[in-house]
């Protein structure tokens, strides 16, 4: 399972990163999620990409997403779908306990991809790490945001 986010799309300059001012270690929670660094998802299994055709997808929902269907895959609270707020499409994934596998539906392709939950979860996992690692060091005051510092401990390293 490959994961990814490519920030250097067309929609990358309308984030909120790019105005003067905003102090990213005192942004909110839902700003954050909803409005900075946008870019592309990219998501791919066994050669089938299932990535969504736009490129203004906000990198903070992308992550809290991914986490959530991490959390969801190992059997936890979390929900089973990578929701796009900027439009009415999704990824639901469905659990296979016994097989220990995830079945990723896009509604926006017509096909399916079936993964194992541990590669699902390696991948969401140095995802997270990775593009948490990129954003930080390119803005260094993220650092110091507090939704930033959950997201990492939740993570782990």
């Amino acid at each position: 399972m490959d994961i990814s986010f490519g920030s250097g799309t067309e929609y990358s300059s309308h984030g909120r990163e790019n105005v003067r001012g905003d102090d990213l270690a005192a942004v909110s929670r839902a700003d954050l999620r909803w409005y900075y660094f946008l870019g592309a998802l990219r998501l791919s299994h066994a050669g089938v990409d299932i990535s969504p055709p736009w490129g203004w997808v906000p990198l903070f929902d992308a992550i809290y997403c991914v986490r959530q269907v991490m959390l969801f895959a190992q059997g936890g609270e979390g929900l089973g779908r990578i929701d796009f707020t900027e439009n009415d499409e999704s990824i639901d994934f469905e659990l296979d306990r016994k097989r220990g596998s995830l079945r990723m539906i896009p509604s926006y392709l017509e096909c399916e991809v079936l993964c194992a939950v541990d590669e699902f979860v390696a991948a969401g996992g140095g995802f997270i790490r990775g593009e948490l690692e990129r954003v930080v060091s390119e803005y260094p005051s993220l650092a110091g945001n507090p939704h930033v510092q959950a997201l990492k401990r939740a993570i782990g390293p």
